[in-house]
């Protein structure tokens, strides 16, 4: 009975739990707080730190164990401050060996302040396999666990001495987004401090000279006692493990949350660089020639206008594209430049100046940026603030194809066209306020021509099947390595002419097709980890609902799967009567059979659903599993409709 209550006491505690982060989270407010150690010890499995990631990593994403653990191992690494008697720590089975277990918001023993490096420990509850929604990046942690002190530590375990370019070097050698497992001490001097200081933190980049520009980042550095705030000329030692940061294709070498030792204090400002005067188009000329993803040695100057600003302000940062003149486009990209100060935002027809070193930023699909990432930017003259509505050629998808199809491999128009149609096809989710998709000159005209990362119109969440829109830009002749040529305009501005109500992926609607249709979860213009409620997809609606579980269905980008938990409905409507579905999910990923379809009979063989004799034009398709984890879940990959003759 006591085994009984012990457990009901951590299924309580985990209910409280929220998404981990990946920094410096935010306190939960569990009922009765943490901070008493049990009179009586916890009854569970005891288990070292590689063997609780191990444990973790078998686990669905984003599921809990049902089994208590107990890990024991070494504090390798304090995040954040006390709240609410709780603090976050990382873990490993040795004192220098890194993150490789986190203690998320850990509850302090009775009589304990804070937790301290160095520190041997017991942590006791359950495993937990989170997956940053942004990232895919997995973290085997353990939430609230209570804490018991098995030896006083207090030391921070000393790095292997490095310079900031043996950093880099070392980081670029990780897989993307993976952390060293040995602890390293980067000696350098602060050349640039980002934002203002967040409970007791603060970060900035690095380099092995005072003037040596942004090389490598310390992310949410930890202050130093009586340390109120970083200041550029700094010399410091700053300690914890590598990470290699990568985010849209774009590496940063940094280390996250470091101790900082301070060894020369700097002056506290940071010196304006200066670099090689060039135009905007004498940018792109020369970020043309380096190799692909290569960065230049020499810094440039690149003088000219604002012509369009792309997202909000981050961390003091904003991205914005340039031209020789006020109407030239986007020729050369500043990828968040840093804002001078006094200024709030970016805004178009803006003369400018910025300096850095220019990246040829080649995307996975092969797609080239000439950049520059993280400029320092003066302002020489003020905008408007309005970019303005760029107006082409007015031409239909199968003109633009021909037009296309004439430019030489590679090669971008000229003249600006405005393409009119209807949106056929979403290619993945929202990233930095755009998203791909196909066009036609009709509904079902299929993939004609390409808007590759168009701009999300103000107040559109996504775009979605059955839109009918107005793209404006340079057509391109894109021809992949192995000779396949895609006529697309890219980063298009877009007008919607029909269609898109905006409820987390509500769609354009349309006809139902004449044929049957397929239509991919990655294709249904659903936001990553959203909860969303109706979507009309070439015709065909589909509504979601929770059906009591606060788990609703969502879309995640990780797996390219359109998520039912238990208790979840999908209900599909057409404009006439469907005879059959057939919903290809992941393997395991079936709700072990237990399927529910109204009207239809259900026929499940992993990984498929067979929804049969429906004769309807609506259909109620629910998960009726009544347990955890990833096998729960119908986790559906495509939905095939077959409609009635």
């Amino acid at each position: 009975m006591k085994k009984f209550w012990k457990t009901l006491m951590f299924a309580a505690v985990g209910a409280f739990a929220l998404s981990s982060c990946e920094d410096v989270p935010a306190p939960y407010d569990i009922p009765g707080g943490g901070g008493t150690t049990p009179v009586e010890p916890i009854e569970a499995v005891e288990v070292t730190c590689a063997e609780a990631v191990e444990l973790t990593n078998a686990l669905g994403d984003d599921d809990t164990s049902t089994e208590l653990y107990s890990v024991v191992g070494y504090i390798t690494e304090v995040v954040g401050e006390v709240s609410r008697n709780q603090q976050t720590f990382w873990m490993a089975d040795t004192q220098n060996g890194g993150r490789i277990f986190e203690a998320y918001w850990a509850n302090l023993p009775e009589g304990v302040a804070a937790f301290k490096a160095g520190s041997k420990v017991k942590v006791t509850g359950n495993l937990t396999k989170y997956v940053n929604p942004n990232t895919g990046r997995v973290t085997a942690e353990m939430k609230n666990p209570t804490v018991e002190i098995l030896e006083d530590g207090g030391e921070t375990p000393a790095g292997i001495e490095v310079t900031c370019a043996e950093a880099v070097q070392l980081t670029n050698a990780l897989e993307d987004n993976g952390n060293s497992t040995e602890v390293y001490t980067v000696t350098g001097y602060i050349t640039e401090v980002v934002g203002a200081v967040s409970r007791n933190q603060q970060t900035f980049w690095m380099a092995d000279t005072k003037d040596g520009g942004r090389v490598f980042e310390a992310y949410y550095a930890n202050l130093p006692e009586g340390v109120s705030e970083f200041k550029a000329g700094s010399k410091v030692k700053i300690t914890g493990n590598l990470t290699k940061y990568v985010k849209d294709g774009k590496v940063t070498a940094e280390i996250k949350n470091p101790t900082v030792e301070i060894l020369e204090d700097g002056g506290g400002d940071t010196p304006t660089p200066t670099g090689t005067e060039v135009t905007c188009a004498q940018a792109v000329e020369l970020t043309n020639a380096l190799s692909d993803g290569a960065t230049s040695t020499e810094v440039y100057t690149v003088t000219g206008y604002i012509t369009e600003v792309v997202g909000n302000v981050s961390r003091n940062q904003q991205t914005f594209w340039m031209a020789d003149t006020k109407d030239g486009g986007r020729v050369f990209e500043a990828y968040y430049a840093d804002l001078p100060e006094g200024v709030t935002a970016f805004k178009a027809g803006m003369k400018v100046k910025i300096t850095g070193n220019l990246l040829k930023y080649v995307s996975s699909s092969g797609q080239v940026t000439p950049e520059i990432k993280n400029a320092t930017v003066e302002i020489l003259e003020d905008g408007g603030g309005d970019t303005p509505t760029p107006t082409g050629t007015d031409i239909t998808c199968a003109q633009a194809v021909e037009l296309t199809n004439a430019l030489s491999d590679g090669a971008t128009s000229t003249e600006v066209y405005t393409v009119t149609g209807y949106i056929t096809e979403v290619v993945g989710s929202v990233s930095r306020n755009q998203q791909t998709f196909w066009m036609a000159d009709t509904k079902d005209g299929g993939r004609v021509f390409e808007a590759y990362y168009a701009d999300l119109p103000e107040g559109v969440s996504a775009f979605t099947v059955g839109m009918k829109v107005k793209i404006t830009g340079n057509l391109l002749k894109y021809v992949s390595s192995s000779g396949q040529v895609t006529p697309e305009i890219k980063n298009a501005t877009v007008e919607i002419l029909e269609g898109g109500s905006d409820d987390g992926g509500s769609g354009g609607g349309g006809d139902t097709p004449e044929g049957d249709v397929t239509i991919a979860a990655s294709g249904m213009g659903l936001t990553n980890n959203t909860s969303w409620t109706t979507v009309t997809v070439n015709g065909v609606t589909f509504t979601a609902d929770g059906g009591g579980n606060q788990n609703t269905p969502k879309y995640f980008d990780n797996g390219s799967n359109l998520r039912m938990y238990p208790k979840n409905s999908l209900t599909i409507s057409a404009g006439k009567n469907i005879a059959s579905i057939v919903l290809t999910c992941t393997s395991g990923s079936v709700a072990n059979g237990n399927v529910g379809a109204e009207p239809g009979s259900v026929s499940v063989s992993d990984p498929t659903i067979t929804i049969s004799g429906i004769n309807s034009k609506t259909v109620k398709i629910s998960n009726n599993d009544g347990s955890t984890g990833a096998a729960s879940q119908i986790r559906i990959e495509s939905i095939s409709i077959s409609f009635a003759e």
